[in-house]
């Protein structure tokens, strides 16, 4: 698995925009980052990411959680119903997408 502390920069000191890529730059991770500002089940949250390998979106999400910008809750009562929601440290991505968000609605999508 990807080790975040590992990046480093040309210097031999830790790079954090290096770091930050590593963690958010796999495909999807940002959307299903995006999409979850409200707690959602895993069949709601695929349909919203769109055209994604249930492999790789299922690997995506165990990633997050691993991370711990993610929290996987199952309902006992009902085993297939599995809802994933930000933990606090998902929630404080959420000003950073929500500029890049506005830095694409200005320069990339004219």
């Amino acid at each position: 698995m990807l080790s975040i502390a590992n990046t480093t920069s040309g210097a031999g000191g830790a790079c954090p925009v290096s770091a930050v890529t590593r963690l958010l730059g796999s495909r999807w991770t940002m959307q299903l980052i995006h999409h979850l500002r409200q707690p959602r089940r895993y069949s709601e949250l695929q349909a919203l990411v769109g055209e994604v390998n249930p492999a790789t979106f299922t690997q995506r999400l165990r990633f997050l959680e691993q991370q711990e910008l993610i929290m996987r809750h199952e309902d006992p009562e009902h085993a297939r119903h599995v809802e994933y929601a930000l933990t606090p440290k998902g929630r404080e991505l959420l000003p950073i997408l929500d500029a890049l968000a506005a830095w694409a609605q200005k320069w990339l999508l004219v």
